[in-house]
């Protein structure tokens, strides 16, 4: 099976258009097209449903595209048995990061990482779902590595810490709770509260206490951005528990609580797949990401 032909329909796969994946390959259109369809014969199965405006995969072709990726993994990790060193690395890496995240300068780490491997075709990748849909993405085959913050125990998937946040209570200056040396969670379970969708790690730790303290809370306003949930709070929206590195940015209008009876913390990882080994790009993008960690941000 041609390894072109298999780069070329998981191309198409991950942007559902023939024309972006035409110019990340930098071949052309018609090209990729006779690619993809010498595939399809080749298996004797129809992979993508085309139509004029759209392009899906049909039920085949979901189910081989993880397939696809293991066999380029497999072809990338005989290559390296018998390839010095030196040789560049080939194949694909895509890259899961979460929204408002600067602590790691990933535009200056994905060019580095270009510089030194230039035939490595390299994506980023967001998900809705937060921490949990990268993970997904992950456990698919469709995610190499993925920038978290969330528990992995129980998961396939390994980790490498790059920072830990400790939660405190987040409140306006002139709420009751402000001045307080300390707060538990019942004196808060009645709250409106700012936090993130479900699917984000730092909702579900929170989610987990308030359940463990058999508490329940109402959150009136959801945002994807961790960084802004302080400027919520600010102008009385709600209280959030939140790592106060993140309450900086509002300044003298919101305070800090320390909460007495939950110790909360979460750690942003690099997390890939346990199951599959890693390959050399994967290995060597790792490898930069202490290079590119900023320590003048928080998250």
């Amino acid at each position: 099976m041609d390894q072109r032909r298999l780069e070329y329909f998981i191309t198409v796969a991950e942007e559902l258009n023939f024309t972006r994946a035409a110019q990340r390959l930098h071949v052309t259109q018609s090209t990729l097209s006779a690619g993809v369809k010498a595939l399809e014969q080749e298996l004797r199965a129809e992979l993508l449903i085309r139509s004029t405006r759209s392009v899906g995969l049909t039920e085949a072709g979901a189910a081989f595209l993880p397939e696809a990726r293991t066999a380029i993994e497999a072809l990338d990790r005989a290559r390296a048995v018998v390839e010095p060193l030196s040789t560049g690395l080939r194949g694909s890496l895509t890259v899961g990061v979460l929204g408002g995240l600067t602590v790691i300068d990933v535009p200056a780490l994905a060019g580095d990482f270009h510089r030194r491997h230039p035939e490595v075709r390299l994506r980023t990748e967001t998900s809705q779902r937060g921490a949990s849909g990268l993970i997904q993405r992950i456990k698919e085959g469709h995610v190499d590595v993925a920038f978290v913050g969330t528990d992995i125990k129980g998961e396939p998937l390994t980790a490498r810490p790059l920072k830990r946040y400790h939660l405190q209570l987040l409140v306006p200056a002139d709420h009751p709770l402000a001045s307080r040396k300390s707060a538990r969670l019942r004196d808060i379970a009645g709250e409106p509260f700012v936090d993130m969708p479900p699917g984000f790690g730092q909702r579900r730790l929170v989610d987990d206490a308030f359940t463990r303290a058999e508490l329940a809370r109402r959150v009136l306003i959801e945002v994807s951005d961790i960084t802004t949930i302080a400027d919520y709070v600010a102008h009385g929206l709600g209280v959030a528990l939140l790592p106060p590195e993140f309450a900086a940015a509002a300044g003298d209008a919101v305070r800090t609580v320390p909460v007495a009876d939950a110790r909360l913390s979460w750690t942003l990882n690099a997390v890939a797949s346990a199951a599959r080994p890693p390959t050399r790009a994967l290995r060597a993008f790792l490898d930069l990401i202490p290079h590119h960690i900023r320590r003048d941000r928080v998250f």
